[in-house]
């Protein structure tokens, strides 16, 4: 039956995806997030070990100071994809379109932290102007694909116009030649810049990210409370993803939206009575299985894979995906504006949420507990048993298995192009031998 299917998905979605391999933009893309790889993966681990759900290690961590210096280190590492991103991009466009590869990072670079929005407050007595944080990272990232993108095609297009270059003479040395020459281009790149922030401004929402932010968030604050609005959400979130878009806007929304229904949930627990919205409170554990798009399906699949490529990844991503850390796998693969993957990543809530609520209709699934805290790098099925019981574990498992049956057919196809990939690359150092 999978052959049948990877066949079909070959007929249909293998064009699409070799024709979008073939493109300049995203080679840069996939090139350029591949590229923070190191950065996803190193704090992978410091995140694990930071928030492992053990109360007695927290303690301990707390005890000696380490705590807040691991979050630190996390905050100064994961909370900065957007400006690791514009810079990888950028230098992967300027090595396609043949041009200055750091000139373009620092243009591009500069230009994103422009639009990054800005405020004066007042620390110790003195105004201080800072940066609201979640610009420069996750919620970032859309801006700085378009940036890394756009600022370097630009650069590159005006630097082929012969008039807008400073000519120097052969004696003066090329450093300094590479560094004069794009003056008039840096010059037009920063008036856009300072276009593109004022047009923004002017709008409601103030910056760039705030705008995007309210431009997906406003349909979730129209949504009502009921477990298909848990689908709806988390698939729309999966789907911003996939283009880069982090999703903690409308997520944020949707908990606003669902408060009334976990306090009730919690106050009916409390009292001793039935839980008045228990299938959401069931709904809301399966949103990111793994991380966003619930990707353990996927880091599962890569421990059958028979290229070289997704053998190594599927070693080092499984371990961070198994407590929901799934950055490794969205660069490294990479997931995003990856025609293989669309399907089972925007599919995936749908498909957990059809299995949970097989179990809960057949009245499998009848405890649950909204009382209980848990780090958000609790493992999937452990966290689930502590809140509903061994029922609600075992339950998650086959969620899990489903993610996987999910993810297999789509990642076998992309498994095999990379054997493929790797074959014509090792054929073509032997001829070159």
């Amino acid at each position: 039956m999978f052959d049948k299917f990877q066949r079909f998905l070959e007929k249909f979605i293998g064009p699409i995806a070799e024709r979008m391999q073939k493109s300049k933009v995203i080679q840069a893309l996939t090139n350029g997030m591949m590229a923070v790889l190191p950065v996803s993966l190193g704090v992978a681990f410091i995140a694990i070990v930071g928030n492992f759900p053990i109360p007695i290690w927290q303690e301990f961590l707390t005890s000696i100071g380490l705590a807040p210096i691991i979050q630190e280190v996390i905050a100064m590492t994961s909370g900065l994809y957007a400006v690791y991103i514009v810079c990888t991009i950028a230098y992967e466009t300027a090595k396609i379109e043949k041009q200055n590869p750091i000139t373009s990072v620092i243009l591009s670079l500069a230009f994103f932290l422009i639009l990054v929005p800005q405020f004066a407050v007042k620390l110790g007595g003195e105004e201080t102007i800072v940066i609201k944080t979640a610009s420069i990272g996750t919620d970032g990232i859309f801006v700085a694909i378009l940036v890394g993108l756009g600022v370097t095609m630009l650069y590159s297009y005006l630097m082929k116009k012969e008039f807008l270059r400073i000519k120097l003479p052969d004696s003066v040395p090329t450093m300094v030649t590479d560094s004069l020459s794009p003056t008039f281009v840096a010059m037009i790149i920063f008036v856009v810049a300072l276009l593109v922030k004022a047009i923004f401004t002017y709008t409601g929402s103030g910056d760039a990210m705030s705008f995007l932010t309210e431009l997906v968030s406003k349909p979730i604050a129209s949504l009502g409370q009921s477990p298909m609005t848990v689908i709806v959400v988390f698939t729309l979130a999966n789907l911003l993803w996939f283009f880069g878009i982090h999703p903690s806007p409308i997520i944020n929304i949707f908990f606003a939206v669902m408060a009334p229904v976990f306090l009730a949930n919690i106050n009916a627990f409390i009292a001793g009575q039935a839980l008045p919205y228990p299938e959401i409170m069931f709904f809301s554990s399966i949103i990111m299985v793994g991380g966003t798009g619930n990707t353990i399906g996927l880091a599962f699949c890569m421990l059958r894979a028979k290229s070289e490529r997704y053998k190594s990844l599927g070693k080092l991503g499984v371990v961070p995906s198994i407590f929901n850390i799934n950055e490794p796998l969205i660069f490294g693969v990479p997931i995003m504006l990856n025609p293989i993957f669309f399907i089972p990543l925007v599919s995936s809530t749908a498909v957990g949420g059809l299995v949970l609520h097989l179990f809960y209709k057949v009245g499998f699934l009848n405890y649950y507990n909204p009382t209980v805290e848990l780090p958000w790098v609790t493992p999937p099925v452990v966290a689930e048993t502590f809140y509903g019981g061994i029922r609600f574990g075992l339950a998650m498992i086959a969620v899990v298995i489903a993610l996987t049956l999910l993810y297999y057919p789509f990642f076998r196809m992309a498994d095999e192009r990379a054997v493929k990939e790797e074959q014509t690359l090792a054929t073509g150092e032997q001829e070159n031998e």
